[in-house]
């Protein structure tokens, strides 16, 4: 049951989100744009990296065998790791608004949705990029937690054929 090289970064990536989620939550943004950007990309990089490295075996006999691979592959720190990060990515994603072209013209703050500007103060603008941020790190918290516990599933069924 030791942990793969892949599922410690996964590990350090759900932590890393997982604080920038938290520290969102107040409204005001933790880390520069660029993050928005490089996030749900790392993330997805791993899951890549655990279906290239493991040939994406996931084919089992049904959920039962499924759950047992994790339960041998994973210890149980691991699995409820695994699905806090999944789970509250998903609620992270769902609780941030993050539609509409925001733009900030010489400290004119303005949001567009469907053709309809907005006037914003500036602790509603960084409202918004806070909560834009908090979406772009529940969604690398997903995919990192589902690459934790996948990985670990992948590596039981590769060692049972």
């Amino acid at each position: 049951m030791r942990l793969l090289p892949l599922q410690w970064t996964a590990i350090v990536l759900i932590v890393f989100d997982a604080v920038v989620v938290v520290f969102t939550t107040k409204g005001v943004r933790m880390l520069p744009e660029w993050w928005n950007f490089a996030v749900v990309p790392a993330s997805a990089a791993l899951l890549v990296w655990m279906l290239v490295r493991h040939r994406g075996s996931l084919v089992v006999d049904g959920h039962w065998t499924l759950l047992r691979y994790l339960r041998e592959s994973l210890p149980i720190w691991a699995i409820a790791l695994a699905a806090l990060a999944f789970a509250g990515g998903v609620l992270a994603m769902a609780g941030a608004s993050t539609t509409g072209d925001l733009k900030n013209d010489n400290g004119r703050y303005t949001i567009t949705k469907r053709r309809v500007v907005t006037m914003l103060t500036k602790e509603q603008y960084d409202s918004v990029l806070a909560a834009r941020q908090r979406f772009y790190s529940g969604a690398g918290l997903t995919i990192a937690g589902g690459v934790l516990a996948l990985a670990g599933v992948v590596r039981r069924i590769e060692e049972a054929d």
